[in-house]
């Protein structure tokens, strides 16, 4: 996870009619909220720019944790690289993430000569690969 600075104001409705603003990622989908008149939200200051909702007060930023999108891609893609071996199969790639879970590190190891998997033939296979 990948930390990020999220800054919350706090907005009011001063028109009256409902404001509906938007919050969310495209990766983990998005939710529309509705603010009545009158009402005080605490939102994201991304959702709340393009709406007609005052800004009243500006909370401290704070970290919190970011899901890293691209990790569970380039997870995928590093089981596939591995299983597109030649004589690497689906549990000797799950036997080499248990002990290295990223390329990089895979990498390392086979930099510093480490053995990367407990078969002589798929270890040789896998460092010629990677080396």
């Amino acid at each position: 996870m990948e930390q990020a600075t999220e800054v919350k104001m706090e907005f009011k409705n001063e028109t009256t009619e409902s404001i509906k603003y938007r919050i969310g990622s495209y990766t983990e989908g998005f939710q529309w909220r509705s603010v009545q008149p009158g009402e005080t939200v605490d939102v994201p200051i991304q959702s709340a720019k393009n709406t007609k909702l005052t800004q009243v007060k500006i909370h401290e930023s704070k970290k919190v944790d970011k899901p890293n999108v691209d990790a569970g891609f380039r997870e995928k893609e590093y089981k596939r690289k591995l299983i597109n071996i030649q004589g690497v199969g689906k549990k000797s790639a799950e036997d080499i993430i248990k002990n290295y879970p990223t390329q990089k590190e895979l990498i390392l190891a086979i930099k510093r000569g480490q053995q990367v998997h407990s078969s002589e033939k798929i270890d040789q296979v896998v460092k010629n690969e990677y080396e």
